[in-house]
Order: C-alpha cells, then structure tokens, then sequence
C-alpha cells in the first residue's frame, strides 16, 4: 500500500493507514462513514483495530477525501501486486480448473440509483410509464475459488462518455475495455471466463480467441439459434454422450445429475462444446422431488469430457 503515490503535503497518517481504514469501512459493514466513526471512537474498537493493524484509524472523512483523489489506476496496481504474492505463494494452484485455469468470474452489479442525473456519465432508463432512472453499474473480474472465496482482480465502471453519444454504454462495451486491461495485468496467467448468459456472442469469442483464455458460459434457451440447432440434431447422433452420477445424501434430500454434452460444435471460427446438466433433489421425508436445469457452452481444446461430481 506504502508504494501508492501519495500527493499530500501534511500527513498525520500515512497511505497505508488511509486505505486500510476504507477497506474497513466494508469489511466491517458500515452503514455510513458517520456510524464508522461512531464505531472507532469506542475504546474496545481503538484498541481491537491497533492490536490488529498495527496502526491507528483515522477519520472517516479524512479517508473520503484522501480516497477521491487517488488515481483508481493505482489501486488498481495495489490489487495485481497483492494478487500476484498470492499466485507467487500458490495459493490458489489447488483451486485451479484441470489443474491449469485459473477461473475469473466476470459480472455487472449495480453501484447507485438515482431519480435525477447524478453526473455527465450516468447511464438511465426509461419505465413503461415515463419515469427516467439514472444509475451507476461497474463490471467486475474475481478470481473464484472452490472454498468459496472470490477475489477482485480487475474493475470497469459502465457510463457513458461525457457529451453526445449514439449508444449507451453497455456490459459488452465494458468486457472488452475489462478485458485489455486484464491481459495487460495478468499476461501470461491461463484464465478460464465463467460469464452469464449476456455474453456467447461472436465478440465475447474473439476476446477470447485473441487472449488465449477458455470460457464456461451460461448458454440460454434460444441464444445462438445456429449452436442450438447443431446441439439438437447432434444430440440424436451421439446418443451415449450421458453419464448418470451416484446419488449424493444431504440430510433427508436425495441429489441425483443427469448429464449429456455434445462436442465441437462450429459457429464462425470457434468451436464450441454443449453440456446440459439436470439436478434432481428428491426429499425422502415429504417425497416430493424438484429438478433444475444447467446448460453451458465452453470452449476447450483439452479435457472436453464433462467433469462429474463423484
């Protein structure tokens, strides 16, 4: 943190000090930097938060205003270093796809929602009935583990630029501005997207195609209406690509998956590989059953048998 430029001229605290207390602020679920600071005049909280960090926190509005004129491309640098001592140490080899890919989850979410225009940048939209809402959505690259972590690696707000425009801003503009900067970050890192089912689409392929990276994508009913159709004809032609895994208990509830994949299926310059996966949870006690459907395309010239739950 301490390698952050810090453009002050009087500091009382230091950069780390600075970004620590902001990282706090969500770490500890904060409701406002009011109740934050409620919080960190309590004598438990002062002592508990030294004994931890080894520093002192210093005033929520001192950390706002130090925090608006940090350039984000810095801490963004902040993240890869911290990330890259992860990798360096292994951390995450065991969590690894095949034992290779690291499996970077790319999504949107919303950040702020307003009933006037918030900056020059907002995005908005119009209801059935007039009203216009204007609001802030970023899209995020975390590195996702099997234990459940999820780590950011790369950030990409989604706004409008500033003056006219034709189009909007979208999730799609975004990903591939997110993913010039995640190849610059991480360039030699094998990395396998998990994405929605917003992106198998021709461009979010050749992103990936340029990248070397491999894709899990949430494939939708009607999506690629080409894919779809190869899916179904050569479903009947491969009528042993199924695989039905043991039952698994948790608890009272039986769960059973019914597997089927369809292998290298064309689609412009890519090929794509089909998998569909049906979840059957069965309560033993009430004996009522529930299934749940999976459908995924991914694009792999390795390992293209589905990897089961044993």
């Amino acid at each position: 943190m301490r390698q952050i430029e810090d453009h002050r001229k009087k500091k009382k605290y230091d950069i780390a000090a600075i970004i620590t207390a902001c990282i706090c602020m969500f770490l500890f679920k904060e409701g406002s930097r009011n109740a934050y600071n409620n919080d960190r005049n309590e004598g438990l909280f002062k002592k508990n938060y030294k004994r931890i960090f080894k520093m002192k926190s210093p005033h929520p509005d001192t950390v706002d205003a130090v925090m608006r004129v940090l350039k984000p491309e810095e801490l963004e640098l902040l993240k890869k270093r911290m990330v890259n001592i992860l990798h360096r140490k292994k951390v995450f080899n065991k969590y690894r796809l095949f034992s290779k890919y690291v499996v970077i989850a790319v999504d949107a979410t919303g950040v702020f929602k307003f009933d006037h225009e918030h900056c020059p940048n907002c995005c908005h939209k119009t209801s059935k009935n007039g009203k216009i809402t204007y609001f802030h959505n970023v899209l995020e690259a975390k590195l996702i583990c099997a234990n459940g972590f999820s780590i950011s690696i790369a950030t990409e707000w989604i706004e409008n630029p500033s003056g006219e425009y034709n189009k909007q801003d979208c999730e799609n503009k975004a990903f591939s501005r997110l993913s010039e900067r995640l190849k610059k970050l991480y360039p030699r890192l094998p990395i396998c997207i998990a994405a929605d089912g917003l992106y198998p689409n021709q461009t979010f392929f050749g992103i990936c195609q340029k990248n070397d990276w491999q894709f899990i994508l949430t494939f939708k009913d009607g999506n690629l209406p080409s894919v779809w159709d190869e899916v179904n004809t050569l479903r009947k032609m491969s009528p042993g690509n199924v695989y039905t895994s043991v039952p698994i208990m948790q608890g009272n509830v039986k769960i059973q998956d019914n597997y089927s994949w369809v292998n290298d299926i064309p689609y412009w310059s890519h090929s794509l590989n089909w998998i569909q996966c049906l979840e059957t949870k069965e309560n033993l006690k009430s004996n009522k059953s529930e299934t749940t459907r999976f459908v995924h395309i991914r694009d792999f010239t390795e390992n293209k048998l589905p990897v089961f739950r044993l």
